[in-house]
């Protein structure tokens, strides 16, 4: 038994290791220890940072339909729950509040024990998980078919008990806060 969420596509044959590579449901995905993430993630260069985050989010807006087969449109809420369990269950922490507010294009997320944040507990002066804020703000930006971005506004690595981001139009961040300015462009 893996877990719940990948036990149901074992079952179902939905989960494959084929030509020395994992799919599931014909995505193809790679496991790989949290240390190679951490590297990246003490190098206090905001731009670099940036430009992480844009291209994760650029790449999740693209695969959201095309690699993971959501339709928000036929599904709404519901494609994010899968998005949720799924994100959950490959080791990326617990999302364990997700508030959607669909008509102003807003969304919360809490991640408890994100193995990123938690390895870097102490270490880290600003928010560490960059690709996750890419990941949030492109499944939102396809959910809510609208440009957002995410900023993270707790995080475990600068002694946090979770890490919590939010998911809103750029014109709603308040640009005067150091951290939304090292986190996201005000022209993006």
């Amino acid at each position: 038994m893996l877990n719940r969420f990948y036990d149901k596509y074992i079952f179902v044959g939905g989960l494959k290791y084929q030509h020395n590579n994992f799919y599931l449901m014909g995505i193809p995905f790679v496991m790989i220890p949290t240390q190679l993430l951490l590297s990246e993630k003490l190098v206090n260069d905001h731009d670099f940072n940036k430009k992480i985050y844009y291209t994760v989010k650029s790449a999740m807006a693209k695969t959201v339909k095309a690699g993971f087969g959501v339709d928000f449109k036929l599904e709404g809420k519901e494609g994010l729950s899968l998005l949720q369990e799924y994100f959950s269950s490959s080791g990326w922490g617990l999302i364990s509040q997700l508030d959607v507010d669909q008509p102003n294009k807003r969304a919360i997320m809490v991640v408890n024990s994100s193995p990123v944040a938690t390895a870097l507990s102490g270490k880290a002066k600003v928010p560490v998980d960059h690709f996750l804020r890419g990941i949030f703000a492109g499944i939102f930006s396809a959910y809510f078919e609208a440009a957002v971005d995410c900023v993270e506004t707790e995080c475990t690595a600068i002694k946090s008990e979770r890490c919590k981001f939010i998911v809103k139009q750029i014109g709603e961040f308040d640009f005067s806060s150091e951290s939304v300015k090292h986190q996201i462009n005000p022209e993006e």
